[in-house]
């Protein structure tokens, strides 16, 4: 079974153009939900050959109304797909950047395997890739997708540095939990006052949660 918080019960959509940061399609922020709808699920099927199911069209759609997004769903369900079809929606212009935790390094080679399949350019962050060399390639937005651990995105201090610059921040597009309880058991709760992350350990199987990132 595959679970998203209904429209009524989150707020009114606003969806934001940032000034700095990433922002979708002009024409397609102009469209109506119903529009977007329509355009999400053929995006799918032209890139994918698959229809798209009602949860996966409506995690995007959040996404793009500007709304933090968790999805529970079953292995198989085709979780992957939303960061790849949110994607879509920016201009390859700006060098988005998704980044997403998996809780364990080889999830992420895996992951980076199937994007680089699908035509992304992709990277999983371990003590052995992240380097002086790999944060630049990052800053500079040479991946769309960065896979990480958690201890690199809890304990690593260049990671940090490189997180809270001004230019990585403006092409953060998406935060992907791929083990979305890590949030809460972690101390991942966000602070306008925080400018660092504390430490903690869990994964939850078959949970994701989806954040778009704009400038603040």
């Amino acid at each position: 079974m595959a679970t998203i918080i209904p429209p009524s019960a989150v707020p009114t959509p606003q969806r934001i153009l940032s000034q700095t940061g990433v922002n979708i399609y002009k024409k397609l922020f102009n469209k109506s939900s119903e529009k977007l709808r329509e355009h999400v699920s053929k995006t799918l099927i032209d890139f994918y050959s698959q229809f798209a199911k009602q949860l996966q069209v409506e995690a995007v759609l959040n996404l793009i109304e500007g709304r933090n997004t968790f999805l529970l769903a079953g292995t198989g369900f085709g979780k992957s797909r939303i960061p790849k079809l949110y994607y879509k929606m920016i201009p390859s212009t700006t060098k988005a950047v998704v980044l997403v935790l998996n809780p364990l390094d080889s999830l992420g080679n895996n992951q980076v395997l199937e994007k680089q399949q699908a035509g992304f350019s992709a990277i999983n962050l371990t003590k052995l890739t992240f380097n002086a060399k790999t944060s630049e390639e990052i800053q500079q937005g040479l991946y769309q997708f960065v896979y990480l651990s958690p201890e690199i995105f809890l304990n690593n201090k260049m990671f940090e540095k490189l997180y809270f610059s001004s230019e990585f921040q403006n092409r953060l597009a998406l935060v992907v939990v791929d083990e979305a309880h890590m949030i809460y058991i972690w101390g991942l709760v966000e602070s306008s006052t925080a400018k660092h992350i504390t430490s903690a350990h869990f994964c939850h199987e078959d949970s994701g949660i989806f954040r778009p990132s704009y400038e603040n």
